[in-house]
């Protein structure tokens, strides 16, 4: 039985803002990044299983619930930046594990601070270089993306969002999760309570915006920079928004061939739907990597 765990509510200057983090538990910083259109709370089901073992650090992500939302700094290299900073504040070197667009900013992490990432889990959460590629030759992956073109609109998609308590991203939630039950009422209720803020939406969509506008040189900036840490690839089987395409030809973009798993009758939110199965395959990766154990 897991014993019951504190949660700290902290706020850490991080990347000239103020940066909401819960923490809890003790031993080797682990980092979990939560994705689009989450919170922290997003990994309330994992965060009492690591803490037995880690010392948990686990942020709402720039301009996301109670984090400064700024008026600029979505762009994917300062975004990763504040994840270094997070790190270093940590105490230099971490385990990181992230979701969806939390997931972006750890490859991209992983990629800018090798001596900052000592192994990294990907959970549902592709390699931009990988997503881009996938996105522009598989009619699949194409259909799947057509929101991120949405998102390029000017206010719409944040108004729409936030409207009635974000009555339309609960409902989104509830149908692409395949696990019914992942999130209850109560739950669901702490995300809406953040998604009536139509500036944070705003900040969330502004990082698909900026991804999209800088693409070019964010991919060149990748040319060449392979991530040098063992890493884990998560998917889920039912995903509505990333195929498993995306999960292939990622030793293109490593030193070491990562290790994919992926769960199946699942949706994307995996953090949510399948967090059991989720920890075993976190930790028999840490555990069985002994470069990370050893520390």
């Amino acid at each position: 039985m897991v014993r019951e765990i504190k949660l700290n509510h902290e706020f850490w200057d991080i990347g000239n803002m103020k940066m909401h983090v819960v923490t809890a538990g003790q031993g080797m910083p682990l980092i979990l990044l939560h994705g689009f259109p989450e919170l922290w709370y997003s990994w309330r089901k994992l965060i009492p299983l690591l803490a037995e073992r880690f010392r948990v650090i686990v942020p709402d992500l720039r301009g996301y619930g109670q984090s400064e939302i700024t008026k600029k700094g979505y762009d994917l290299n300062t975004l990763s930046n504040d994840i270094a900073e997070l790190i270093d504040r940590a105490g230099g070197k971490a385990i990181v594990a992230a979701h969806d667009w939390g997931g972006v900013i750890g490859w991209h992490t992983a990629a800018m601070y090798p001596d900052k990432v000592e192994a990294y889990i990907a959970i549902a959460a592709p390699h931009i270089s990988r997503y881009f590629k996938v996105m522009l030759t598989s009619p699949k992956q194409f259909i799947l993306s057509q929101y991120v073109l949405f998102f390029q609109l000017p206010f719409i998609p944040e108004r729409l969002m936030s409207m009635r308590r974000g009555k339309l991203l609960s409902i989104l939630f509830n149908l692409s999760s395949v696990r019914k039950g992942a999130c209850s009422d109560d739950e669901m209720n702490i995300y809406r309570d953040a998604w009536k803020n139509v500036a944070s939406i705003r900040a969330g969509v502004n990082y698909y915006r900026k991804l999209m506008r800088g693409i070019l040189r964010t991919l060149w900036s990748l040319r060449g920079k392979k991530i040098k840490c063992p890493v884990c690839v998560i998917w889920a089987d039912n995903d509505w928004f990333l195929s498993k395409a995306l999960t292939m030809h990622l030793e293109k973009y490593c030193d070491h061939k990562p290790d994919v798993h992926i769960i199946s009758d699942c949706g994307h939110w995996i953090s949510q739907e399948a967090p059991d199965e989720l920890y075993d395959i976190m930790i028999n990766f840490i555990d069985s990597d002994k470069k990370v154990m050893s520390i």
